[in-house]
């Protein structure tokens, strides 16, 4: 049977995520906390559920973060369930049941468009809707020298400064751009969880540059999203305040650096191979429309 999550189905989850996600710790807290998450913020979610009651199959949707008529899809069928149809009878339910939602898109990430989850997806009319390339910078004794720039400085604020100019400036400066997905204040306060993290881009007396800066499992050190206001580009600041943020993780303890890009913006990239950052891997969306 295939219908809506309830927390009646956590304990069964909680073994769902343990056989798909071994290498991962799975509470019933966990499993209850995360879907509640995936609730409060819009989201649905779907099991496959066998007379016995084990979870076949678990799926669910998030809303994007300003974007709100775009779905994250996300889920599994458990590994001795595979290849038996579950998956693409789950697929096929969800596609219904969102019809005449407030949803108007769907969105899948894959490492491989040959993978299983990504040829079934192909097979229900999704299609590539872009790719974003990740880079690692691994050389974390031997980083590009911070070299000061006239009129540049790197500065921090107190939360609720932040926030207004991140949010301003993100929705300045990538509002043109196909990869543009707008803040709004509440979410970037929500996400944001030390003003610190943030790094602006001062030139002169103007605020015209940010990267924000989060550590992640394995001492890796994340910078993204990072922007340069329109009239400062190509100037050699966005180097700056990149290298900045390189070495602002360093200290932190980082021994590796990510970044990430979208795969056709060749300044972008051609910036961050410059400072060290190597492909490590492409991540491509597949998109489904439902009107």
């Amino acid at each position: 049977m295939i219908r809506r999550y309830t927390p009646q189905d956590v304990p069964q989850l909680v073994m769902f995520f343990s056989e798909c996600y071994p290498d991962d710790s799975h509470s019933g807290r966990d499993v209850r906390n995360r879907i509640s998450h995936i609730r409060s913020l819009g989201g649905l979610a779907w099991v496959v559920a066998l007379e016995d009651g084990e979870i076949a199959a678990f799926a669910w949707i998030t809303p994007v973060p300003g974007l709100s008529h775009i779905a994250e899809l996300e889920g599994g069928v458990a590994v001795r369930w595979r290849r038996q149809g579950y998956g693409s009878r789950l697929l096929q339910h969800i596609l219904v049941d969102l019809k005449g939602s407030q949803f108007k898109q769907l969105s899948f990430a894959v490492e491989r468009l040959d993978s299983p989850a990504a040829c079934l997806l192909q097979q229900q009319k999704f299609f590539v809707e872009h790719s974003e390339n990740v880079l690692w910078c691994e050389n974390i004794t031997n980083l590009p020298v911070l070299t000061q720039k006239a009129g540049a400085q790197v500065v921090t604020f107190d939360r609720k400064t932040a926030v207004a100019h991140f949010t301003q400036l993100y929705n300045n400066i990538f509002r043109s751009h196909p990869w543009y997905q707008p803040y709004t204040a509440p979410e970037v306060a929500d996400l944001l969880m030390d003003p610190d993290e943030m790094l602006f881009l001062k030139i002169n007396t103007e605020i015209s540059g940010f990267a924000w800066l989060n550590m992640i499992e394995d001492h890796t050190g994340v910078i993204e999203p990072l922007g340069i206001g329109g009239n400062f580009q190509g100037l050699g600041y966005g180097r700056y305040l990149l290298t900045a943020a390189m070495h602002k993780l360093a200290q932190q303890g980082a021994q590796r650096l990510q970044i990430g890009a979208w795969a056709n913006n060749q300044p972008a990239l051609h910036l961050y191979h410059s400072l060290g950052f190597q492909h490590h891997k492409t991540v491509t969306y597949l998109a489904h429309d439902l009107c």
